[in-house]
């Protein structure tokens, strides 16, 4: 058995471009904090199975008085395994709905990714609740953390005007 161990430090960070003084919101809540995602299983003669995390709850109101989106980025000094996030949005505010985007790949450096867009400009329809699925995957090549040490990620989520 291979043991392969990612952890996942997710700070609810918020860097948002305020617009006209207006305060935008991103509340974390279950997962949110540091999350570890561990890769323990594999077959003889297979890659490891990937790991999967879906408890994070993620909130937003993005107050901004025009469209606006999402974005999340990642700093992970010595990334040596493969971490994705998906958000999947469970409800709105009454009203037009943004857009979600694909799974996103979180690499180290990487230049900020969207993960929704088309947030509405107005109440209530600017709010939402979602939630966030993590996935990561490591291959007999990458070696394990025993190897390499364990991947630490700061992700970082950001509203701000599309």
């Amino acid at each position: 058995m291979m043991r392969l161990l990612s952890m996942l430090c997710l700070l609810g960070m918020l860097l948002a471009t305020a617009l006209e003084g207006r305060a935008q919101i991103i509340e974390f809540s279950l997962g949110g904090g540091s999350l570890t995602l561990t890769i323990n299983t594999a077959v003889a003669g297979q890659e490891p199975s990937e790991i999967t995390d879906n408890l994070t709850e993620i909130h937003w109101d993005a107050d901004f008085g025009v469209t606006a989106k999402m974005i999340v980025s990642t700093i992970c000094p010595g990334q040596s395994f493969s971490l994705y996030v998906e958000l999947d949005v469970t409800s709105w505010g009454s009203g037009t709905q943004g857009t979600e985007q694909p799974e996103v790949q979180l690499t180290d450096g990487m230049m900020a990714a969207d993960v929704l867009r088309d947030i509405p400009t107005t109440a209530p329809g600017r709010e939402g609740y979602g939630t966030l699925t993590y996935r990561a995957t490591a291959t007999v090549a990458q070696g394990t953390s025993a190897e390499h040490s364990d991947d630490v990620h700061t992700i970082t989520f950001t509203i701000l005007e599309q």
